[in-house]
This record gives C-alpha cells, sequence and structure tokens, in this order.
C-alpha cells in the first residue's frame, strides 16, 4: 500500500526541486499524499488534459511523462486558491497556514507558479511536523533532509544542548526533556523553513511583531521560557513597571536604557512581567542590531519583536567606507522612523548603549559593558525633542547572559555557534534618570563634559542594579530574593 501511494504522488513529488541531493524518503512521499491531490493538477501536463477537473482526476495516476506547465491564468488563479487559501479565510488547516504565511513573506518579484511549489514545499514541511514533529527522531530526520550543511550541524548540536539542559529542569528526565524540546524544535522548524524554502524576510527600519498565520512572539517566549529557572529567577523594584504602565496607557514614552547579555533579552521583559502586568511586553520597541535580522537562527524570534533595525558602531568597525557609508544611510532612515513614534506617544523603547552583548573579562568576570556616550547623547535629544511626547528615562539591568552566552569575540561570521544553559535570569529598573542639566549627574560638571557625566552616571546606575540581581545565574541550590526584588511568577 505504501508503494501504490508513492507512485499515486510521483508527478507531486517530481514537480518539487528539492533543496537538498537526496530525494523525499517514502514516509514523506505518503504524508505529501493530502497535499498533492489538491496541489498537483495545476502541475499536469497540458497534452494530457485540457480541463483542470479532469486533470485533477488523473493526477494521482500519471507517471511523471511530458513537461509540466502552468496553468492559463485564471486556472492558475483557481490552482493558487486550493494551495494557499483566501487570505481573509481564518478557519484553515495548519498546513495551509504555513502556505498562507509563505505567500505573506514572498516579494512581488516571484512568480506565480514559483509561489506555487513554494507553498506545496512548505505545506509537505509542514505536514511531516504535524504528524512527526513529535518525535525527536522526526525532527532529526527532517533537518537532515532540508537544512543546509552549515546550519544544520549548528541546528543539531543546539539540539542535543537544549534538550539536556531542559532535562536539568525535569530532575533529569530525558524522556520529558525530549518531548518538551520536540514541541519547541518543531515550531521552530516551521518558522526556519519559511526562510530557506520560500523568500526571505526583509526587515524594514522599523519592524512590527508579525502574531499570524505563525506566532513568532509566542515562539520566542516559548523558546527561552523553557530554559529559565523560575525559581531562581527575579523581578526587581516591580514598583516601577506600576508607573510605566500608566505612563505608556496615558500616551506618554519611556525609554530604557539597559545592558545586553543575550540574544534572548528581548524575551525576558514578557516573561517576567506577563503576571503582574500583562500585555505590556508586547508593546516594547527593540533597538535590534543587523546581527539579529541577518542570521538566520535570530530571524524568526527577531520576526517576533517590534524592533527599529540599526547598525551598531562596535560592528561597523571592519566594514569598508562604501558599506559603511550605506548602513549610516539606514541607521538615518531608522532614526526617522523612531521619531515619528515618539511623536505618536504611547512608545515603550528599550537601547543597548553598550552597542553589543556583555562580554567576560580575561578573567572570566562579567560585568555590563560601559555605555556609548553618543548613544545615550542621541536618545536624549530624540527624548527632548520639540513635538515628542513626554518621555521617562529608566536604567535597566539584566543578568540574562548564562541562558545563551555569547561567543568571546565581537564580530565575526554570521550564523554562531549556539549554546543554552537552563538557568535563572532577572532584570531590574532603577529611579527615572532626569537627563535635562537639572539632573542629579550634571551637578558640578562643566557643560563641555555632559556627554559623557550622563552615560558614566547611566552606567553605573545599571551596574549598581546589576550587582544586586547578578546572582541569580545558575541553577542548582536557591538564589536568596533581595530585598527590592520579587517573584511574581510563584
Amino acid at each position: 500500500r505504501l508503494q501504490a501511494a508513492a507512485t499515486r504522488c510521483q508527478v507531486f513529488l517530481q514537480a518539487i526541486p528539492q533543496p537538498v541531493s537526496h530525494p523525499l524518503s517514502l514516509g514523506m512521499a505518503v504524508l505529501a499524499m493530502q497535499v498533492g491531490a489538491v496541489c498537483a493538477p495545476s502541475l499536469i501536463p497540458r497534452t494530457q488534459c485540457s480541463s483542470f477537473k479532469a486533470r485533477r482526476s488523473v493526477a494521482g495516476n500519471l507517471k511523471g511523462r511530458g513537461q509540466f506547465t502552468a496553468l492559463p491564468p485564471l486556472k492558475l488563479r483557481r490552482a493558487r486558491e486550493l494551495a494557499i487559501g483566501p487570505a481573509q479565510q481564518t478557519t484553515r488547516s495548519k498546513a495551509l497556514t504555513v502556505c498562507q504565511a509563505a505567500a505573506i513573506e514572498a516579494t512581488p518579484a516571484v512568480s506565480p507558479v514559483k509561489a506555487i511549489v513554494v507553498a506545496i514545499q512548505l505545506a509537505v514541511v509542514n505536514t511531516y511536523l504535524n504528524i512527526f514533529g513529535r518525535f525527536e527522531t522526526g525532527i532529526r530526520l527532517l533537518v537532515d533532509l532540508v537544512f543546509p550543511s552549515k546550519i544544520k550541524n549548528i541546528f543539531e548540536g543546539l539540539f542535543q544542548c537544549y534538550k539536556e539542559q531542559v532535562a536539568i529542569g525535569n530532575n533529569g528526565d530525558m524522556k520529558i526533556a525530549s518531548k518538551k524540546t520536540s514541541a519547541v524544535f518543531r515550531e521552530m522548524i516551521r518558522a526556519y523553513a519559511g526562510q530557506m524554502l520560500g523568500t526571505p524576510y526583509e526587515f524594514p527600519s522599523y519592524h512590527t511583531a508579525i502574531r499570524e498565520p505563525i506566532d513568532y512572539y509566542k515562539l520566542g517566549n516559548d523558546y527561552v521560557g523553557t530554559l529559565v529557572d523560575y525559581q531562581r529567577s527575579v523581578l526587581g523594584n516591580a514598583h516601577h513597571w506600576d508607573d510605566i504602565q500608566k505612563k505608556i496607557d496615558a500616551g506618554e514614552n519611556v525609554i530604557f536604557f539597559a545592558n545586553h547579555q543575550s540574544e534572548a533579552d528581548a524575551a525576558f521583559i514578557p516573561l517576567l512581567t506577563q503576571k503582574t502586568h500583562p500585555g505590556l511586553g508586547e508593546k516594547v520597541v527593540y533597538l535590534a542590531g543587523d546581527r539579529v535580522v541577518s542570521d538566520l537562527m535570530s530571524k524568526p524570534f527577531s520576526m517576533g519583536r517590534n524592533l527599529l533595525c540599526i547598525h551598531s558602531k562596535k560592528h561597523m568597525a571592519a566594514d569598508d567606507s562604501t558599506t559603511k557609508s550605506k548602513k549610516m544611510r539606514a541607521n538615518i532612515k531608522t532614526l526617522k522612523e523612531m521619531e515619528k513614534l515618539l511623536k505618536a506617544g504611547g512608545t515603550l523603547l528599550w537601547i543597548a548603549p553598550s552597542g553589543g552583548r556583555d562580554r567576560k573579562s580575561a578573567d572570566g568576570v562579567l560585568s555590563p559593558d560601559p555605555f556609548d556616550p553618543d548613544s545615550i547623547e542621541l536618545m536624549k535629544k530624540f527624548g527632548t525633542k520639540k513635538g515628542v511626547k513626554k518621555t521617562t528615562f529608566y536604567p535597566m539591568a539584566m543578568a540574562t547572559y548564562d541562558v545563551m552566552p555569547p561567543p568571546v569575540s565581537v564580530g565575526g561570521d554570521i550564523g554562531e555557534k549556539r549554546i543554552v544553559n537552563y538557568t535563572g535570569c532577572g532584570i531590574s529598573l532603577g529611579d527615572p534618570i532626569d537627563v535635562t542639566e537639572n539632573g542629579d549627574w550634571a551637578k558640578g560638571v562643566a557643560e563641555d563634559d555632559y556627554k559623557q557625566a550622563l552615560a558614566e552616571y547611566t552606567f553605573e546606575k545599571v551596574s549598581a542594579e546589576y550587582s544586586m540581581i547578578c546572582g541569580c545565574m545558575g541553577t542548582g541550590d536557591g538564589f536568596e530574593t533581595p530585598i527590592s526584588c520579587t517573584r511574581p511568577w510563584l
């Protein structure tokens, strides 16, 4: 029966250009039947049958004779509707949902025929995941078939590391860890497939979180949240979040000056404030560097956040003059988008003035990297600019390094090796900073030194909060809750 089913899918399978050197397995051929029954008619040779209905009836019986041609425009439109589904239809199976995701992310330059083929490919992958994605062996087989060699090696190592760390949080039970890891990575592969088989998503200067048809926001929270030891994690000075909620609701702006420790940092405001301030974390807009929007392994998580995409000076140091000039023009465009948001009001903005993730020193000590005075000054000017709604600045400490430690060196090739840990994490807000010349930071300081003084003052406030919560990282013995911290999720 398997052989018979595979024969019926022969036309369908031959119409799919494979991203790998070897064909799909027999099991995936059988899974392709439900998609092939709908989509294959558009790929049947015209010489075999002229009508769409007739071609649909013989789709499973042809044995790959002749050349495949596209349907006429009207029938091609009908085939596309069958394969992708009307955009307005909400009650869709998950297989068609992924097809819609491919259509949304495709650029106008993609031909209709190619769009259909990509939709079919994604539907096959999605159907496979729906059935076999619950199992570790099913995940590993699909990764081996579909992923490019470099990404495959990174992904396989990450899968094993992730499973081992999840086991720590489940008393060493590898069966539970395998099940939880497979559930998370199944959704990750759905997202990666859209980037590899379809048209890769290009981030605009201002990107808003994509919540459907794939909820990338939830994907990121699930991936990071499974690694968090909530018994050790802390939320510092939680009363500030009450004030922030009121300011945002009143149409005012809030800007966080934060240290930056891991790729997962964008998930921690939602994860640690959801219990006390549900939905507030969804509103945060992050100033994001070019690496998190260009690295394939990072992109799906970035697609689930609101981003202002900017090129960091730290990562532009090695660029040639032409590339650097192009990136500077892109930064100017992003700053214009940021100004619009601040003038509209109700914007919650996160920025890492250090320009990158914190690294350990040569002797292994981890502490926040110093803040760039120009970055602080820029945000000060935008936050106090004429026409901008009232803006309040908060120092924010993030103790998140252990969950996804960055590579030792700054820069390097896109596609860094990923290591994750099951660990406690924490964030803490300091008191608001008066960035005007009336602030404490400006007392006794010459006007020429204002920019440096404000950066140092802000950095000191973040460092003070960080020293209070950094002990939460790690696992094992408990971390005693500091006097100004809480664990509202317990």
